[in-house]
């Protein structure tokens, strides 16, 4: 008997261990940083619902399956303090319950957005609670001494009470959520003040304060890689190693935006810190980029994770795993460059539906996530809807190919012609065909002399990189991925290759009739109603060139 109770205990204490392993992580691999879920890599074909989407379980009910049917595998869905928690100390879980009902129905992973003492910038997921109480929890004061209904990043019992709630939170999903389904956190969204700096008390009391020591010695050990905003200014004051915020970056709108940017990541970091502490879950915030270069800290959310500052966050917010950017202007490729570092994989939780970004962001910076914003207003989207189908086609490539370099990512942006790839012994010409139509591709090389290309609207040139040598193209077949076997649908030769001189990167080609009917017979027209017309319509293929050389 006294051996069974030794025995229960260890298998009891061993299953602990395998249920904590289980929880989603963050793991390296070669150069890329990847999200683990069930202990396997996880990549997040996701999308964003709209703000209001998950505020009832009426309204999100039926929407998780169009969300499925749309080919996704993961969702961003809000959950607001001021629902979970209507009155102080009372939580109610009847959306975090339905949140994970509908997901897991649906065979949705879920990245959960806590909307509290942030969101855009403004404070409008408070609970009223909080609001109400303008001693207690005190708001953004103006230069003008005006409070205005932006809470306070300096506000110690805002934070307090935050993070009581989103501890609440993380300590309900450790119980009832033993699927994962819930395999990523955001706490607060686009944070940040909508002027150079919070002009309370609080505020400028700390703005004369030393830079706290853990940022300088985070500037000291990191100084060559630093970002150029947060280098230039620290070297126009003469690469000091203590002294005041404006002592070390001068009492410039650079010195301002870095003490109010060190605010709200040590506020949101403390949060993420007392949820991590009950349940270990990866963490990333959000930024409302800046959208020109020009652009001073308050024009956009000054203190949030924008490209200029992630070394203030990443000094100051250790809990915090991944700086994200929320994308809508045209350089997509410039800015994932920006946030995709060493310290920090891309993961992007909020773009246009631009499905080519998707590609590109996954072949070409390894990233971890690519979710358009509104997804439910792609609804209809063909194009979309079947891109992402072929990403889940060559997702178990993705994967195996990230942080190996042998993988790249294709993206015609503004009057770009073409793209030059150097892989293995190859030289990759890839052109953009048709210009007014979506140019997009992943190429990854799989074998020496073998090639995976998914996309479309694109000619493939193949060329050796061996001095004497000639690349040629062997044999192209376009064909498909059946649990992770490609199978090929046809042998591509003559005309469709141009006796195999390129790789002609068609995509899929559907075809729908739609009968347009006529209501009214209009004088001189002989026919009541118009025949049906053909619509053709091009998505993404999937081919396999081998290659050779002599």
């Amino acid at each position: 008997m006294k051996y069974l109770k030794i025995l229960c205990a260890f298998l009891f204490i061993f299953s602990s261990m395998q249920a904590q392993e289980s929880i989603p992580y963050l793991s390296i691999k070669g150069t890329a940083t990847q999200l683990m879920v069930d202990d396997q890599p996880f990549l997040m074909i996701a999308g964003e619902v709209h703000n209001s989407s998950a505020s009832t379980v009426e309204y999100m009910t039926p929407l998780f399956p169009t969300l499925k049917e749309m080919n996704l595998n993961s969702v961003f869905v809000t959950l607001a303090w001021e629902q979970f928690e209507p009155e102080e100390g009372v939580y109610d879980y009847t959306l975090v319950d339905a949140i994970l009902k509908n997901a897991r129905e649906n065979n949705l992973k879920v990245a959960l957005l806590w909307f509290a003492s942030w969101k855009n910038g403004e404070s409008s997921y408070t609970p009223l609670w909080v609001k109400k109480d303008t001693k207690r929890f005190f708001r953004v004061k103006t230069k003008e001494g005006l409070e205005i209904e932006t809470m306070s990043p300096f506000c110690t019992a805002t934070k307090e009470a935050d993070a009581k709630a989103f501890t609440a939170l993380m300590t309900y999903l450790k119980k009832v959520d033993k699927e994962r389904t819930v395999i990523l956190m955001q706490p607060q969204n686009e944070v940040g003040m909508f002027q150079d700096i919070d002009y309370n008390k609080e505020s400028l009391k700390n703005y004369e304060k030393d830079v706290p020591k853990t940022l300088m010695t985070y500037l000291q050990k990191n100084k060559n890689s630093l970002d150029n905003y947060v280098k230039t200014a620290w070297e126009k004051q003469g690469y000091k190693k203590k002294g005041s915020w404006k002592e070390v970056f001068g009492d410039t709108p650079e010195g301002k935006t870095f003490f109010t940017t060190w605010e709200y990541a040590t506020y949101i970091n403390y949060i993420a810190e007392k949820g991590r502490a009950v349940y270990n879950l990866p963490m990333m915030v959000n930024a409302w980029i800046v959208q020109q270069p020009n652009d001073l800290p308050g024009v956009y959310p000054n203190g949030g994770p924008v490209s200029r500052v992630i070394d203030i966050w990443k000094a100051a917010a250790p809990s915090i795993d991944i700086q994200s950017p929320d994308i809508y202007l045209p350089n997509f490729k410039e800015i994932v460059a920006m946030y995709h570092r060493e310290d920090n994989p891309l993961l992007v939780p909020e773009s246009t539906s631009e499905v080519g970004r998707a590609y590109y962001a996954f072949g070409e910076h390894d990233a971890i996530c690519y979710s358009p914003f509104g997804i439910e207003d792609a609804s209809n989207d063909f194009l979309f809807k079947k891109s992402y189908a072929v990403l889940n086609e060559i997702q178990h490539l993705i994967k195996d190919y990230q942080g190996t370099g042998k993988m790249h990512g294709i993206l015609q942006e503004g009057d770009e012609t073409y793209r030059d790839l150097y892989m293995g012994d190859y030289k990759v010409k890839v052109m953009y065909e048709k210009p007014n139509e979506p140019s997009f591709g992943i190429v990854i090389q799989t074998e020496d002399d073998e090639f995976i290309v998914a996309g479309m609207n694109l000619s493939v040139y193949f060329t050796s990189e061996v001095k004497g040598k000639i690349g040629y193209i062997g044999q192209v077949y376009e064909g498909r991925f059946d649990d992770e076997n490609f199978v090929p649908t046809r042998m591509m030769n003559g005309d469709e290759t141009y006796h195999n001189s390129r790789l002609r990167v068609f995509g899929r080609l559907f075809t729908s009739s739609e009968k347009l009917e006529k209501t009214e017979k209009k004088e001189g027209d002989p026919d009541a109603y118009s025949p049906a017309t053909q619509k053709s319509i091009i998505t993404p293929g999937i081919y396999k060139v081998i290659v050779y050389q002599r």
